[in-house]
């Protein structure tokens, strides 16, 4: 053990590096991409709006996201992050933490409750902002978002954001409309694109004391986004895997993504080309066009699944739809996306689907056709 760690220190010494920068470890001022997306929560902030949503699929960005705003407005605002959402009778405490009772309110022992709590707030920020973010959103049960939703209302200058998957905005049109009518400003994270992974990786470097990407080249670099679809946790992953390699072979230049340790990636490549060979003989012989209502016994099960998933949810982004399907019977959230890329594509060859540039990459949707054939099946 101890040998290995002088290896490593050698390693990181011979490149001026101080540490690994590739731990998942959340960076707000190594923050890369969504300028639109920071502009946009920015106006929002400043024109007072109470509520806004951030979504976005695993490791998209949504917690550094949330961070990055946290840091930005902290001398304006009094902040209060929350990685999970809390449970309706933690609330109090959650806020008395945040907003401590002072000592003669202690003395008096006035306790504070649920109902009440706004009063309280009003008392301890006077007109000060107050900005709470609430991560993993998705994962709130119903009476704590109307609670909190019922606490932004009643305390002047309090703003929320709200941050999960995409399943959070179903779950307020479904059970909280109230909430989700109060919801002014909608961000969509999605990936980011190869100049700004490119950076990503750079800024991480050059934080610990490295020179631009060395020891990557520039090959690897678009390998690497290739590979990870832009994802910034997969970024990091992966170039933490490849650095893994480098120490252990010594090698102080990453000029190929081919390793040991992943070789792997080729199996699932060629895995999933084969699935996609058998996939797309069985779909040729499809018919290319709607003819009745019937059309659903033609497509697949994941077709049909995916058909499903669009007529409740109107636009989605792919890797949108690998949340909605999961992703535990494919080799990794990567192989997943691309294939359902492949079968949206697949879908739109047919007409049951067609989609439409937005943010940094397309929505699908159902067609006009095949919604109105739905609807009267």
């Amino acid at each position: 053990m101890l040998e290995y760690e002088e290896k490593v220190e050698e390693w990181l010494r011979q490149l001026g590096w101080s540490e690994n920068p590739f731990t998942l470890k959340i960076s707000p001022s190594l923050f890369v991409g969504y300028n639109e997306e920071i502009k946009k929560m920015a106006i929002h902030l400043r024109e007072g709006h109470k509520v806004a949503m951030v979504l976005g699929s695993t490791g998209s960005g949504k917690t550094t996201f949330l961070r990055y705003v946290e840091d930005k407005v902290k001398d304006e605002y009094k902040t209060l992050y929350i990685a999970k959402p809390p449970q309706t009778d933690e609330l109090v405490d959650l806020f008395l933490n945040s907003f401590k009772p002072s000592i003669i309110e202690r003395i008096l022992g006035r306790g504070v409750k649920l109902h009440d709590l706004h009063v309280y707030l009003n008392r301890k920020l006077k007109g000060r902002k107050f900005l709470l973010m609430i991560d993993e959103a998705h994962e709130s049960d119903v009476s704590t978002l109307e609670w909190l939703r019922t606490i932004c209302d009643q305390v002047e200058g309090m703003q929320m954001i709200l941050a999960g998957l995409p399943t959070l905005e179903d779950l307020l049109r479904k059970n909280l409309e109230t909430l989700r009518s109060r919801i002014v400003t909608k961000i969509e994270l999605v990936t980011l694109n190869k100049e700004y992974t490119r950076e990503l990786i750079r800024r991480r470097i050059e934080s610990v004391g490295g020179r631009d990407i060395l020891p990557f080249t520039d090959d690897v670099v678009d390998e690497i986004y290739k590979r990870t679809g832009g994802f910034p946790r997969e970024v990091l992953k992966m170039c933490n895997d490849l650095v893994q390699r480098a120490i252990e072979k010594g090698e102080f230049e990453i000029a190929s993504v081919e390793s040991d340790i992943n070789k792997n990636v080729r199996v699932q490549e060629q895995e999933s080309a084969e699935a996609a060979t058998i996939e797309s003989e069985t779909i040729e012989r499809q018919e290319k066009e709607l003819v009745d209502k019937d059309f659903l016994r033609q497509l697949t099960y994941k077709q049909r699944k995916i058909v499903d998933i669009l007529q409740e949810r109107e636009e989605l982004y792919p890797s949108e739809i690998v949340e909605l399907l999961g992703f535990d019977k494919y080799k990794s959230k990567q192989h997943a996306v691309r294939s359902i890329n492949n079968i949206l594509n697949r879908l739109m060859s047919m007409g049951v689907v067609d989609r439409k540039p937005k943010g940094k990459g397309f929505v699908y949707f159902l067609d006009v056709k095949a919604r109105t054939l739905l609807t009267r099946k």
